[in-house]
């Protein structure tokens, strides 16, 4: 504790406090607004479907995986050299071990590929929030708008950059009035029925939409792959058994005891659609109140206190990712048992 305060890190004690002072008394953050369902980019349609920030993350950690991949292939040696394809090549190594301990070599290697795709692209998904720009730069929309989209009440003024001339949400905060939320769903209800766009005569405040928000924060990211894992571990099941594989849900031979058999039956019926929930809940969860928190503390405080929470993330961003890879490891593999008396799963 003595060192703390002598020589070099008595300067930077000391200007890690000043950092502190200026910006709880100077920078003022305006709070984002914190939104359930993804945010529509404005004016962003595909084929006439409007456009996510939460969609566009998504394709962002799609490329992110591609790209890793093809450079660690591009110039591969049997000896490795390269950085890319080295760590690859550990990672690989890493997880080939781990799912052979679990599964067995024969199912490691049949399923290796689909476990490292699900894990990279929610790493990668994940930790793009931490990115500087992530969840911050977006467009303006006025407050009138966000309420009549997403109940928003709350926004705030706007400010342009002296030099760059970029325009900027500012700490003064508006609040929309009953009355005005009133006339709002009036003007919405008016536009409907005519069948026009709402827009404000004149925006009282404006609120971010950003281009970009963590894709694990939308639900339809989320019980997507959990369907996808769910449903793929009874293809795996019914290629594995045929119509036998039925027979976990049915009438599996556990106990000896038909009545209680059956009960088992329909609890393992009961479990698939739990999973289906567990999965996808389990990652929006987490990775919606780790957004949330990062936006609190750069609110309460710009520098510094978010640094720490910012390394937490990095460290649920991999494991909400690796538990969800690993338990979809686990139904596959799960989906190969034998529930008619008559096990014949060899495990090497």
């Amino acid at each position: 504790m003595r060192k703390l305060f002598q020589g070099k890190n008595l300067i930077y004690t000391i200007g890690a406090l000043v950092l502190i002072v200026v910006a709880a008394v100077f920078i003022k953050v305006p709070m984002p607004t914190i939104s359930l369902p993804a945010e529509q980019i404005p004016g962003l349609y595909i084929f006439g479907f409007p456009i996510t920030n939460t969609f566009i993350a998504t394709i962002l950690a799609d490329i992110t995986v591609l790209v890793i991949g093809f450079l660690a292939v591009r110039k591969m040696k049997d000896v490795p050299t390269g950085f890319l394809q080295n760590i690859m090549e550990w990672v690989v190594e890493i997880f080939d071990g781990m799912l052979t301990d679990i599964g067995g070599k024969a199912k490691a290697r049949a399923w290796l590929p689909m476990f490292l795709t699900l894990l990279l692209f929610l790493l990668f998904a994940n930790w793009w929030e931490l990115v500087p720009g992530f969840d911050s730069i977006g467009v303006m929309e006025p407050v009138e708008v966000a309420y009549a989209k997403m109940g928003v009440t709350s926004g705030y003024e706007t400010s342009e950059t002296p030099v760059l001339g970029i325009t900027t949400l500012v700490a003064d905060q508006v609040q929309l009035t009953k009355a005005e939320q009133a006339h709002i769903d009036e003007e919405v209800l008016h536009a409907e029925e005519t069948g026009h766009e709402y827009h404000p005569e004149d925006a009282k405040g404006y609120v971010l939409v950003p281009f970009l928000r963590a894709a694990a924060t939308d639900l339809n990211l989320t019980i997507g792959l959990a369907l996808l894992v769910v449903v793929l571990s009874h293809i795996i099941g019914f290629r594995r058994f045929g119509l036998k594989y039925m027979r976990r849900f049915a009438m599996p031979d556990i106990t000896g005891s038909k009545p209680i058999d059956i009960i088992v039956g329909l609890l393992e019926l009961f479990a698939e659609f739990a999973k289906i929930v567990s999965l996808a809940f389990r990652l929006f969860g987490n990775i919606f109140a780790g957004q949330v928190l990062l936006f609190v503390m750069a609110f309460l405080l710009a520098f510094l206190l978010p640094l720490p929470f910012m390394g937490f993330e990095l460290f649920v961003g991999f494991m909400q990712a690796f538990v969800f890879a690993i338990l979809a490891f686990i139904y596959f593999e799960q989906a190969t048992h034998d529930y008619s008396g008559s096990d014949d799963d060899e495990h090497h």
